[in-house]
């Protein structure tokens, strides 16, 4: 047999699984923010380690295109004719990946499914 539980006795308990679903949301949105940090941090040290080395190889080419060009032109010329070519082509480069960057791995989407779940849950047992 059912025993009859009082309004404020179902508000209370209503407030209280409230409160507990809420800060099981934010938990989980804790862990996917960490998760999401984790995986860019490790990207970023790969990226950083990458481009020091692909600098030094960069910088050496250029010296090498200079040195061949200094054979026709005047090595200030053949210099400013590879710096300039360099210059360009960082500004390509830099302006493809600002365009590429999008934050999509710092979006939560199981936070905001499980959300939306707790919603959809909560009205139609208010109903």
């Amino acid at each position: 047999m059912q025993t009859e539980r009082s309004i404020p006795e179902l508000t209370k308990d209503m407030a209280f699984h409230l409160g507990d679903m809420f800060r099981n949301e934010l938990k989980l949105a804790r862990v996917e923010a960490t998760d999401s940090v984790k995986s860019l941090s490790g990207g970023i040290g790969m990226i950083v380690t990458g481009a020091v080395v692909g600098v030094s190889a960069v910088t050496l080419a250029l010296f090498a295109a200079a040195y061949g060009l200094s054979t026709v032109f005047p090595m200030w010329a053949a210099t400013a004719i590879v710096a300039g070519a360099a210059g360009l082509l960082a500004l390509i480069l830099v302006s493809i990946g600002r365009s590429a960057m999008k934050p999509k791995e710092l979006s939560f989407p199981r936070t905001r499914d499980q959300v939306s779940r707790d919603l959809k849950n909560i009205s139609e047992h208010v109903h």
